[in-house]
């Protein structure tokens, strides 16, 4: 719903005569609350129902003759509000009209908006049967009452029309498919309106070897981690096929519950634990058995298999009585965990990249409770929000974590992603794009991901004792 509250506009009307010129201004105060647009049905169509209030006369008009608008005019009162209403007559012609409805109050045209009400015009096409492995015809019913055509818009290497290519009225159309040597396949024969436009696509499916393998979350390749497992795989089929390894000389890490399947199943992948320091990526191929006349079909698989968080960890035994510990510098993304033996009081923790923009990260704990924040200001995470004030037990040993990583947009673009994390929980995290996370509103957290090329460093202060610092470096998955 469009509001408008109020619009003040001056005219200068210029009074010109042989001696001077002189100029008066108008003002006009007209308030509505419309649409921008109104899509109506043919028939029974409902009623446009809005507000007008002006300080000077008004009109609300169009150019068609098939709606009435009441009242189409009133004079100037901003005591009262009038209540137009526009009805539509029952479109009875195959073509949608449309028209633009003004609302004026003496010389400005305050708000335009348009109402489309539908036309009786409807092209509808039946479910279609699969054509057969060995090829032929299946037929499309056609229900309309206008002129259409069809045409084969893809798969036309195999698929054609052969009669019904033109219609009118209620009809069909009959389409053909050459010999199909391989896997099921699905073509498209558009159906178009008397104007030409397309209205409707009718996939035709041809059929043949089915061997349909489960989609992976990225779409590329099976995420498994560290563990010894086994990865199930869903395959749709309607033959046998068999699974081998693309590379099996190098691949000895993982084996097959079993090789050779029937129609469909769970592809079961035996995989060892992971005790190297690297990702590792397995192919497997699926392959359908040979039949007479019909080609095998191949599919191939990857999967890959996170190594063990490599850590590196450094000593510090480092006791603070109200100064501050200047700790590692030049860090580069990672986790950086730092083990809090004890404390006593407020305590700061900083992460700090000294570059452009100045970015701060924070990980106080104020009250007994953690207080996070960032410079550049962010909306996710700053000291007011109640989940960013977490309790924290003073009586044991606390690790407080940055996760640092990176984001990459829809449109490429690298940003810095944060995550603050106690004792392996995470609390709260934010993408330094300048935009709130959840509602997308501008916020100053804008960090580019190369801005913080030169590292960054860890700061803490006030009472406290830290026995050793962490780094978690970052899985590396690869394409």
């Amino acid at each position: 719903m469009k509001y408008r509250i109020t619009i003040l506009l001056a005219s200068i009307l210029a009074l010109f005569s042989c001696s001077d010129e002189k100029a008066q201004m108008k003002w006009v105060d007209l308030r509505y609350r419309v649409e921008d647009s109104y899509l109506l049905e043919a028939s029974n169509p409902e009623t446009i129902s809005f507000l007008v209030k002006s300080t000077d006369p008004w009109m609300v008009y169009g150019t068609a003759d098939w709606y009435t608008i009441t009242p189409p005019s009133g004079e100037g009162d901003m005591e009262n509000t009038t209540t137009v209403t526009i009805v539509c007559e029952e479109n009875t012609d195959l073509d949608d009209r449309t028209d633009t409805i003004r609302i004026q109050s003496d010389y400005w045209i305050g708000k335009e908006f348009t109402i489309t009400q539908k036309g009786i015009a409807y092209l509808e096409h039946e479910p279609v049967l699969n054509i057969p492995q060995e090829g032929g015809t299946t037929e499309i019913t056609v229900s309309a009452n206008q002129d259409w055509s069809a045409k084969v818009t893809s798969g036309g290497e195999w698929l054609s029309v052969v009669s019904g290519e033109t219609g009118r009225l209620d009809g069909s159309v009959t389409v053909s498919a050459t010999r199909n040597l391989g896997e099921q396949r699905t073509g498209v024969v558009t159906l178009y309106d008397r104007h030409g436009a397309a209205a409707k696509e009718v996939a035709v499916v041809q059929n043949g070897v089915i061997l349909n393998i489960e989609s992976p979350e990225n779409g590329q390749w099976f995420r498994i981690w560290e563990e010894a497992q086994t990865l199930s795989i869903a395959v749709e089929s309607n033959t046998g096929w068999t699974v081998e390894k693309a590379n099996p000389e190098d691949d000895t890490w993982y084996s097959f519950a079993k090789t050779e399947y029937d129609g469909d199943d769970n592809l079961q992948i035996i995989v060892e634990e992971n005790i190297g320091t690297r990702v590792r990526t397995g192919e497997i191929i699926l392959r359908t058995a040979a039949a007479e006349g019909a080609v095998p079909l191949e599919k191939r698989v990857r999967f890959k298999q996170a190594n063990k968080p490599v850590v590196t960890t450094t000593v510090v035994n480092k006791t603070l009585s109200g100064g501050t510990w200047y700790g590692p510098n030049e860090l580069m993304p990672a986790r950086y965990n730092i083990y809090l033996d004890s404390y006593s009081g407020n305590i700061k923790c900083f992460f700090i990249w000294n570059t452009t923009p100045y970015t701060e990260l924070r990980f106080h704990i104020n009250d007994g409770k953690t207080q996070l924040s960032t410079t550049p200001w962010c909306s996710n995470v700053f000291n007011e929000a109640s989940y960013c004030r977490v309790p924290v037990d003073g009586t044991k040993q606390n690790v407080l974590s940055f996760n640092i990583d990176r984001y990459t947009d829809d449109k490429g673009d690298e940003w810095v992603y944060v995550e603050w994390i106690l004792n392996d929980t995470v609390i709260a995290h934010a993408i330094a794009d300048g935009k709130n996370d959840d509602s997308g509103t501008d916020d100053t957290f804008k960090v580019p991901y190369s801005a913080i090329s030169v590292g960054g460093s860890i700061q803490m202060s006030g009472t406290l004792t830290v026995s050793k610092w962490e780094r978690v470096d970052h899985l590396v998955w690869g394409d």
